[in-house]
C-alpha cells in the first residue's frame, strides 16, 4: 500500500502547475499505485480568507464518488484570522478533514505565536495532525515577489516543546543553506514527539555535516518510524520521489513498507 502525505490541488501565482486537480492526481495515482493521498488547497495560502478554498476542496471531493475513498483533505488554517476556530470546527465536523496544515510564513506568524500554540492545541484536541512545510519551493528559484525564507527544524521543534502531545507531519523535510545548524536539544525533542518527516525532498545519497538533508541523515536521527512517503505534487515531476525512495538501501524491505504507508496509516488511525 502506498499513502502520500504531501499533495496539494489548486494554484501557484508563481509557476504554471500541470495537473493540480483531484481528478487529475487520481490519474497520477492509479498509473503509479498510489493508494491514498493527503491533499490540501493551495489557494487557501494566499486567499484572505483561506476557509474558502477549504470549502473548494470539499466541493471538489464531493464532485465525484471516486475520489471519497482515495483523498484525506487536510485543512488550510490560519490563527491570524479572527475566525479560524469555527473554520476550523467546520472542516472538522462538516467537511471531516484529517489534519490541518499551516503556513507561517505566508500568513505572517512564527509558530511560537500564541495564536499559533492556541491553534496547534485546538487541532490536537480534534485528533488532527499538524501538517508544516519547512518551503514551498526551491528559493534559489523563487519569484521575487514569494517569500525568501524557510521554516528550519529547531523552529518545529520549538513548537513541539509547547505542545509535546500534538502529532506533527513534517513536508519538504530537508535543510536550506544558510540555516542555522540543528541543534542537539531540537534533535531530542522531534524524536520524543508524534512526528513523521516526508521523503519528498531528501535523498538517498549521504550529505556530510549536521544539516544533510538526506534520508540517511532523517533515518540516522531519527529511525524508519518517523518517515513517510511524499511526493511534493503538483511542484516536482510524479517520479522523482518514487526513485529516492526506492533506490534507498538503508532501510530494509520492512521498514520501506512502514514509510510507503505504515507510519502514516498509524498516526491517521486509518
Amino acid at each position: 500500500m502506498l499513502v502520500d502525505i504531501n499533495a496539494f490541488v489548486g494554484h501557484w501565482p508563481y509557476r504554471n502547475l500541470r495537473g493540480n486537480n483531484l481528478k487529475d492526481l487520481l490519474q497520477r495515482m492509479n498509473t503509479y499505485g498510489v493508494d491514498k493521498a493527503l491533499v490540501s488547497n493551495l489557494n487557501g495560502i494566499f486567499y484572505v480568507d483561506g476557509q474558502i478554498a477549504n470549502e473548494e476542496l470539499f466541493a471538489e471531493l464531493n464532485s465525484d464518488a471516486s475520489f471519497k475513498d482515495r483523498f484525506i483533505l487536510f485543512a488550510t488554517i490560519n490563527p491570524i484570522l479572527p475566525w479560524w476556530r469555527d473554520a476550523l470546527e467546520t472542516c472538522h465536523k462538516e467537511f471531516g478533514m484529517k489534519g490541518i496544515r499551516i503556513f507561517p510564513h505566508y500568513h505572517h506568524y512564527k509558530l511560537t505565536d500564541a495564536a499559533c500554540i492556541e491553534m496547534v492545541k485546538a487541532a490536537r484536541d480534534l485528533g488532527m495532525p499538524v501538517s508544516i512545510p519547512l518551503r514551498m519551493t526551491d528559493l534559489r528559484e523563487r519569484s521575487w515577489l514569494d517569500v525568501d525564507k524557510a521554516i528550519s527544524y529547531n523552529d518545529v521543534a520549538a513548537l513541539v516543546s509547547k505542545v509535546p502531545d500534538a502529532k506533527y507531519m513534517i513536508l519538504e523535510a530537508r535543510i536550506t543553506d544558510g540555516q542555522e545548524p540543528t541543534t542537539a536539544e531540537s534533535v531530542k525533542i522531534l524524536k520524543a514527539a508524534d512526528v513523521l518527516f516526508d521523503t519528498s525532498r531528501g535523498s538517498g545519497v549521504v550529505v556530510k555535516g549536521p544539516n544533510s538533508e538526506s534520508l540517511t541523515y532523517l533515518l540516522e536521527n531519527f529511525g524508519a518510524d518517523k518517515l513517510a512517503f511524499g511526493t511534493e505534487t503538483p511542484f516536482v515531476d510524479y517520479t522523482s520521489p518514487f526513485l529516492r525512495l526506492g533506490a534507498f538501501k538503508a532501510i530494509n524491505e520492512t521498514e520501506k513498507q512502514k514509510v510507503w504507508s505504515g507510519n502514516a496509516m498509524r498516526m491517521l488511525k486509518l
